[in-house]
């Protein structure tokens, strides 16, 4: 039966020894590892779960990056954008806790079609904040 967002079969989305959400998702996998080799980013971490506002509400976006020059930021490759992952990005921009970049795949290239800014109201104070 076929899934109704267009996700492609398993085999299709393996790579790297996990199943990716998406061929997309995959693929964006694959490039990191290449941004890695060639000292883009200096690490990256798959499907990180974030708690938003508290610990019973966590979002999964599909990446955190490391970059060499820049703060990290997280990363989510979208093909539809559901009323959950609405409710998402409203969510983290109340909670989130760092940047939330969202690409989409058009053709062969990845583009940013979005920046979700957490409003940084609720964080913990720093040290410089005191």
């Amino acid at each position: 039966m076929p899934h109704k967002y267009n996700v492609a079969p398993a085999e299709e989305r393996k790579a790297l020894g996990r199943t990716f959400g998406s061929k997309a998702e995959k693929e964006y996998a694959l490039f990191c590892e290449t941004w890695v080799t060639q000292g883009v980013i200096k690490w990256y971490i798959c499907q990180p779960k974030v708690w938003l506002g508290v610990p019973t509400y966590t979002y999964t976006p599909d990446f955190l990056l490391c970059p060499i020059d820049g703060d990290p930021h997280f990363v989510d490759v979208k093909g539809v954008w559901t009323p959950t992952f609405k409710r998402h990005v409203k969510m983290w921009k109340e909670h989130g806790r760092a940047q939330l970049v969202i690409v989409e795949k058009r053709g062969k290239k990845f583009v940013i079609t979005d920046y979700v800014n957490p409003d940084y109201k609720d964080q913990p104070a720093t040290d410089e904040d005191k």
